[in-house]
């Protein structure tokens, strides 16, 4: 509840930077939605790939291709703890921007 106080307590145009910097073209994809939801999942499972997928309802093997894309995507390895968490971060950020 705090990290959402603490993103929530952000400026608009801070938190637009921030999706915009560590996502990049992330959000134009059709999958944003799974691929934000898959972030938040492994980030609060404790980057625990089976309880993450269990959590999302879908196979560990889904999971890894969901983070593979991210990587892609962001041209960052989500296995550097220090890109996790500012993607987990982002997403979020971009969770709290949703009506």
């Amino acid at each position: 509840m705090r990290t959402y106080q603490l993103l929530n307590g952000l400026g608009q145009r801070s938190r637009s930077r921030l999706i915009t910097t560590e996502l990049g073209e992330l959000k134009s994809r059709p999958d944003w939605l799974q691929l934000r939801s898959s972030v938040i999942a492994w980030s609060e499972a404790g980057f625990n790939l089976v309880e993450a997928a269990a959590k999302l309802h879908i196979h560990r093997n889904t999971l890894l291709y969901r983070i593979a894309k991210i990587e892609q995507g962001t041209g960052r390895s989500l296995r550097d703890h220090g890109a996790s968490i500012t993607t987990y971060l982002a997403c979020l950020t971009d969770q709290l921007e949703d009506p």
